[in-house]
C-alpha cells in the first residue's frame, strides 16, 4: 500500500511538472521512469519472495504503474490545483529521502555511497542551470 501511495503521488510529480512547464515535465518524467523499472522489479521480487505466484508479482506490479497513471489523470483533472500538487508530491519525495535513503547512505561504509548522493545533486543543478529554458 505504501508503494502504491508513493506511485500515485509520483503520477501527480509528472503532470504537475508538464502543467508548470515542459522542460520541468520532462526532467520529473525522466527521473520517475527511471527508478519505476528497479521499483517494479522489486516489488515483484518481494511478492515471489513471500511465496506468492508470478501472476501476483506481476499484477503488483502493474498496479504500481496503475497508480502512477491514476495520480497524472488526478492532476489533468484538477490542473488548476497544481499550486498544491507539486508542492505536495515535492514534500512526499522529500519525506522519502530524508527518512529512508539518507539513513541507508549513513550506514554504508566509505564515501562512495555519499559520494553517489552528491552526484545526483549535483546533476540536477546541472540540468537546472544549462538546460533549463526560462
Amino acid at each position: 500500500m505504501g508503494l502504491l501511495i508513493h506511485t500515485f503521488f509520483d503520477g501527480i510529480a509528472i503532470a504537475s511538472g508538464f502543467i508548470v512547464s515542459n522542460w520541468l515535465g520532462w526532467i520529473i518524467f525522466i527521473a520517475v521512469f527511471l527508478h519505476k523499472i528497479p521499483e517494479g522489479f522489486t516489488i515483484a521480487s518481494v511478492m515471489l519472495a513471500s511465496g506468492r505466484s508470478r501472476g501476483f508479482a506481476w499484477s503488483t506490479s502493474a498496479m504500481l504503474g496503475a497508480a502512477t497513471v491514476a495520480g497524472v489523470m488526478t492532476m489533468a483533472l484538477f490542473r488548476r490545483e497544481v499550486g498544491f500538487g507539486l508542492p505536495l508530491s515535492a514534500g512526499v519525495t522529500i519525506y522519502v529521502a530524508a527518512s529512508d535513503l539518507i539513513p541507508e547512505v549513513n550506514q554504508e561504509t566509505g564515501v562512495r555511497m555519499a559520494l553517489l548522493v552528491f552526484v545526483g545533486a549535483a546533476c540536477m543543478f546541472l540540468l537546472d542551470r544549462f538546460f533549463h529554458v526560462h
